[in-house]
């Protein structure tokens, strides 16, 4: 016989007899449970995380405007195979992978939610959720503030400076520019590819334009004025920088943000093709050809950056 009380200290078992308890058992404060004879359960399998348990991903690439992420499929579907995956808020997410070497090498791109910095760095970290790509690249179009820079050309960008920082006071405006700059590695990546194309790169793909790298300006605003004080700050900062962009910092910061993470991005690179002159004429008519020269360079700079 078995008597069975519950009370706010817990349950007492007094007496002959067993008592079996199914479900889930509230325990009071300072009680305990011992049990005897019988093998334990195993702990369920903690859930992987998606980027852990997936292959490695060498390379992330964000692109920003719809014209800049067709140029970049229609790019690396001539490079690799092409898969289609979708986030649980609706992104899609475009993998792609290549015998190279010895090794596969894989890519993912998805596209920027909207223009501007911190949409740039929420891509970021979808892509570090989804792939943690060791590597994270922006390709897509820009603006040129220098004459060394032609309509159609390409920028690699080894150094972003993001110009929006400033301090308003009665006196005006003290602009507080900072400086993100590639990784020792990138770098290495980039002087290999120049090496080996020349410095600038006549594009085989479209005769007449050329690759080169530099410093761009990264900001909200987008300038389509020659006047526009951006623009004379960035001589004053650096005058070799050669276009101006709108993600850019946002993109290194979050990369910068996340370095000592178990996923984190440990690079990341900008290629912009030349689309407008940051000027009064700025529009849409040079959008494809800068667009599609910018992938066209970033899956030719692929074997450099991923070794």
């Amino acid at each position: 016989m078995s008597d069975v009380r519950m009370n706010n200290y817990g349950i007492e078992n007094s007496g002959s007899g067993n008592v079996t308890i199914n479900g889930a058992v509230a325990m009071g404060s300072g009680t305990s449970v011992t049990q005897h004879g019988a093998a334990p359960v195993a702990a369920p399998a903690a859930p992987q995380d998606s980027a852990r348990a997936a292959p490695v991903w060498d390379v992330g690439v964000v692109t920003v405007l719809s014209v800049e992420t067709r140029a970049v499929l229609d790019e690396l579907s001539k490079w690799g195979t092409h898969a289609e995956a979708r986030t649980r808020q609706g992104a899609v997410l475009h993998e792609f992978a290549r015998e190279h070497a010895g090794r596969t090498v894989r890519a993912a791109v998805t596209q920027s939610l909207l223009p501007g910095q911190h949409s740039a760095g929420s891509t970021v970290e979808e892509l570090r959720r989804e792939y943690a790509p060791r590597l994270i690249v922006l390709v897509g179009i820009a603006g040129s503030i220098h004459p060394d820079a032609l309509l159609g050309d390409v920028v690699v960008a080894q150094e972003v400076i993001h110009y929006e920082p400033r301090k308003v006071t009665p006196d005006g405006v003290l602009r507080r520019g900072r400086g993100h700059t590639v990784t020792a590695g990138v770098q290495h990546a980039l002087n290999g590819f120049f090496t080996a194309h020349g410095e600038p790169w006549p594009l085989p793909n479209s005769p007449g334009h050329r690759a080169l790298r530099g410093p761009i300006g990264s900001g909200e605003a987008v300038l389509a004025d020659v006047r526009a004080d951006e623009r004379r700050y960035l001589r004053e900062y650096n005058e070799k920088i050669l276009a101006v962009e709108t993600e850019g910092a946002g993109l290194a910061t979050a990369v910068h943000a996340s370095l000592g993470g178990a996923d984190a991005a440990q690079a990341w690179l900008v290629v912009r093709g030349i689309s407008d002159a940051a000027d009064s004429e700025k529009d849409d008519s040079h959008h494809e050809i800068a667009a599609r020269n910018a992938a066209f360079v970033f899956t030719s700079l692929l074997p450099h950056l991923t070794g």
